[in-house]
């Protein structure tokens, strides 16, 4: 578990994220890739918002910044970059899922379609 100078959690691993996910009752789970990978298969209860689109920043500021996130994308690349948007955007609690989605099944994890 990566934890950043602030004491915010940002890089965590497949089994810490299912972890966390699991013991937070009010999380909101993120996918940020496109619609098609999106279509492709995603994390169960996933929300998602393309990393790639102009209102990126917009959607973002929609959410609730006290909820804690749960952010992913196809190799976590993207998803690192979006957390630490977030983070300076001053979201409280922002969880990037080390791997993304490619991780996450390499361990037999649920994907949904």
């Amino acid at each position: 578990l990566i934890v950043s100078e602030d004491g915010v959690n940002i890089d965590v691993s497949v089994f810490d994220f299912e972890l966390i996910m699991d013991t937070t009752s009010n999380g909101l789970l993120l996918d940020i890739r496109t619609d098609n990978e999106f279509a492709q298969g995603h994390l169960l209860g996933a929300q998602q918002i393309d990393f790639y689109k102009n209102d990126f920043s917009k959607a973002l500021e929609k959410l609730n910044k006290d909820q804690p996130v749960f952010i992913y994308c196809r190799s976590g690349n993207r998803s690192g970059k979006a957390a630490q948007q977030m983070k300076a955007m001053g979201f409280s609690e922002v969880y990037n899922l080390e791997g993304g989605i490619s991780a996450w099944s390499k361990r037999g994890k649920p994907i949904a379609k």
